[in-house]
């Protein structure tokens, strides 16, 4: 299942990128919709490239058809995120504590000006003027590969990840004004 997400934040792009690259503004995330942030396992900064390696949970409720072949509590895993601070851009792909071989899931993040004159705390297209803004774009593609409940478990991840991803970005700005 493809999913995108796009959504303005009021830093630039140089900011926003410099934060994805940060352990800390992973550090101490409370948890959002049905995932949680356990812990960030590992930190790589080599000045324009930074690899980070960033452990979740689900913790929200599975239907019993899903908890037939998936145990909930076994619903972890760790995300590796390669971001290139230069080009504006970092690729992930989900590494799954448990049953690796039912679950892909890759993309990327790219870091963009936002359009001028939008609104930055609404959605796409924000700014005041260039710079002022970016545009965050994630893309990527989950496969679940669960006989009869795939779908509904590629749904149900993609609705979360969404909820998830979207209360992280409006994160930035406190972030960075905190840093």
């Amino acid at each position: 299942m493809k999913f995108s997400i796009d959504q303005n934040v009021a830093v630039g792009p140089d900011a926003a990128v410099a934060a994805y690259a940060n352990p800390a503004f992973y550090e101490n995330r409370a948890p959002s919709g049905d995932i949680s942030l356990v812990e960030v396992v590992s930190h790589e900064d080599t000045g324009p490239q930074t690899r980070l390696e960033v452990r979740y949970q689900f913790t929200g409720s599975v239907s019993s058809a899903v908890r037939a072949v998936v145990d909930p509590a076994k619903i972890s895993w760790v995300t590796r995120t390669d971001v290139d601070k230069a080009q504006h851009r970092s690729s992930f792909v989900v590494l799954p504590d448990y049953y690796p071989d039912r679950l892909d899931c890759s993309g990327t993040f790219t870091f963009a000006d936002a359009v001028p004159g939008a609104d930055a705390a609404s959605g796409p297209g924000a700014a005041s003027g260039p710079g002022a803004a970016t545009l965050i774009t994630i893309a990527g593609d989950l496969k679940v590969r669960v006989f009869l409940v795939g779908r509904t478990v590629e749904q149900l991840i993609v609705k979360g990840l969404r909820d998830y991803l979207e209360a992280e970005i409006a994160t930035v700005p406190g972030f960075i004004a905190s840093a």
